[in-house]
């Protein structure tokens, strides 16, 4: 009986050594655009790497929800992790919003070296007081203004179109200084809301215009860069907790290692894309001194001074400032 009591032991924990675990990552990016990609190259290397000890099933292009849904999930522990926008994390996070303060990134140089230093270091233990992770932040890229009226120059050119942000402060706060109407429209219904002519326009990334076809709807575009958005790739806690320090360790690398094969392609994209969308899909695109467009942002850089608080904006701005020299 000692013996077969003790067979049966070693063999349960057999068992338990091999188990896989598994986490669940939910994003919102389409199929076969440079996030997509880079989730299942995460998959395949945690995987591979992990020896299948830790397996990753990944569920993209909002199978599991919304964006904001998705990371409410994540803070629940329905779902292991999540790829979320700054301004979802905003909602929980206010300070995330100051990330979105319009034009405070002259370019992707700047925006990763405040992302990945100061802000990363602000952010990192106020995620962890909410029961979250963070591991990397990937790409999601520069906003630009598309619409289907007329081509937009200045300012005054937007006055009193129906823009579609996402439920995004910051952003509602640049359409509106700038004199449009902010038209709240959720991610998923987008593409429908702009072939309905529900608004006139939207912002997004150029890589995001490219792989949601709105150039079909779209005739105009004007490149501000006006504000940065990344995907922060996150882990709930008890998830990560699952996870020996060995496995965390490969965990973080793969997803650095996602995140930087994200920023690379969609900035390589980038280029390539736009003289497409001009050349072949006949998009009408301006190029504006972005001069009177900064002028006009005071609104909204109050805007998210009050939302955010003054010493949360300060601080935030104090990054910004010592990455401009």
């Amino acid at each position: 009986m000692k013996t077969l009591a003790f067979l049966m032991l070693m063999a349960f924990g057999s068992s338990q050594a091999i188990a896989a675990v598994e986490l669940k990552l939910g994003h919102f990016a389409a199929d076969g655009t440079p996030n997509a990609i880079a989730a299942l190259q995460f998959k395949t290397n945690v995987e591979k790497r992990t020896n299948g000890e830790v397996k990753i099933n990944v569920f993209g292009n909002n199978a599991l929800g919304s964006p904001p849904e998705v990371l409410e999930q994540v803070m629940l522990g329905a779902v292991d992790m999540s790829l979320s926008g700054q301004d979802q994390l905003a909602k929980n996070f206010p300070f995330y919003d100051t990330i979105s303060t319009p034009f405070a990134f002259k370019d992707y140089a700047m925006a990763d070296k405040i992302i990945d230093g100061d802000f990363k270091a602000w952010a990192e233990p106020e995620l962890a007081k909410k029961g979250l992770v963070h591991l990397s932040d990937w790409e999601w890229g520069f906003r630009q203004l598309t619409n289907s009226k007329k081509s937009v120059v200045v300012p005054a050119d937007m006055k009193g179109m129906k823009i579609r942000t996402p439920p995004a402060f910051a952003y509602q706060a640049f359409v509106e200084a700038a004199g449009g109407n902010a038209v709240t429209i959720a991610f998923p219904e987008l593409v429908m809301a702009m072939k309905q002519g529900v608004v006139d326009g939207q912002e997004n990334p150029v890589g995001t215009i490219y792989a949601l076809k709105l150039y079909e709807t779209q005739k105009y575009m004007t490149i501000l860069n006006y504000t940065y958005s990344s995907m922060v790739h996150v882990v709930n806690k008890r998830s990560w907790d699952k996870l020996t320090p060995a496995q965390q360790q490969i965990v973080r690398e793969e997803s650095a290692s996602a995140a930087k094969f994200a920023r690379k392609t969609v900035r390589d994209e980038e280029a390539t894309q736009l003289k497409d969308l001009e050349t072949t899909k006949g998009i009408v695109v301006s190029r504006p001194d972005l001069g009177p467009w900064k002028a006009a942002m005071g609104p909204a850089w109050e805007k998210v001074k009050a939302k955010v608080g003054p010493d949360n904006f300060n601080r935030f701005m104090g990054m910004v400032d010592k990455n401009s020299k």
